[in-house]
């Protein structure tokens, strides 16, 4: 499902140099958890109540007299209202947050939060619980119960993630930041939507495990206007690249996937693809590649 649903013709928002007294009083009156700067029609920051506790309160500001741009999070990661909930599954897990403003042209136009995803069952409950739990360890009391062996599992995922990465970027050339990650996520959501919802969960089960809860929460296949042609454009559209570009790159993140999993996997996904795509996702052993 789109994030269109999370459109809001209302929302809270504070500018910059708003006070931090005055969010708190936003955060209270609205009962909300966050509130989202904006500034001359451009989202700039986002403000939770955690960072006032921390942020002003912990420190001793006067909140009176501590602007909004002084303890607000910037760089805020957001998503447009035709992106996915999966996209933003797959962000909150990577980024370790659990609130998204929805952007379009720059202006704020909603919010998506994980007691949304929650509530709309926007994927199993324990692949969104493992969002909360890879949370846990920021701050506060639960992280020191957080044991040794959950933290070394999590380093590892999180390694293994990288690694995945940035074998995309060497292989596709793709160096710009967030370009590896984008194209193999349209690479991959597309992929699982192609197969019967089966066949896609037994190929997700052997992806790493920080991609496993977005591709999960993915709608039921097989989705057959999913294409070639559609992939190509997707990369095009997202990236910003031509046509030719996007046939390479998503040549070879398929051959990267054909790698990554057993090939007895890749020989039953391959029956389900169209002839178009089955060479694509090929690591140049198999019939398919000849």
């Amino acid at each position: 499902m789109s994030l269109k649903w999370y459109v809001r013709p209302r929302l809270v928002m504070l500018k910059p140099d708003a006070s931090a007294l005055e969010a708190a009083r936003a955060l209270e009156h609205n009962n909300i958890g966050a509130v989202v700067v904006q500034d001359k029609g451009r989202v700039v920051g986002i403000l939770t109540d955690r960072d006032l506790a921390i942020r002003v309160l912990g420190q001793g500001l006067d909140a009176n007299a501590t602007a909004v741009s002084e303890v607000m999070t910037k760089n805020v990661a957001s998503l447009a209202p035709t992106d996915t909930q999966a996209s933003a599954i797959r962000m909150m897990q990577r980024r370790n947050i659990r609130r998204i403003p929805i952007v379009e042209e720059e202006r704020l136009v909603g919010i998506v939060t994980l007691d949304d995803l929650f509530l709309d069952e926007a994927a199993p409950i324990d692949r969104l619980a493992a969002i909360v739990e890879s949370q846990i360890g920021e701050g506060g009391p639960a992280a020191t119960e957080r044991s040794p062996a959950r933290r070394r599992s999590a380093a590892r995922a999180e390694a293994t993630y990288r690694r995945l990465v940035n074998q995309v970027g060497a292989d596709t050339g793709l160096e710009a930041d967030g370009q590896p990650e984008a194209a193999l996520d349209i690479v991959l959501d597309a992929l699982a939507r192609r197969l019967t919802p089966e066949e896609a969960e037994d190929l997700i089960a052997q992806l790493p495990s920080l991609l496993q809860p977005a591709l999960y929460a993915l709608p039921p296949g097989p989705d057959r206007l999913v294409t070639r042609e559609t992939i190509e454009q997707e990369l095009v559209r997202q990236l910003g690249v031509g046509r030719k570009r996007a046939a390479d790159v998503l040549t070879r993140i398929g051959a990267l996937i054909a790698q990554m999993v057993s090939t007895g996997q890749m020989d039953d996904v391959r029956g389900q693809l169209p002839e178009s795509l089955r060479d694509v996702f090929s690591d140049g052993s198999s019939p398919a590649a000849a």
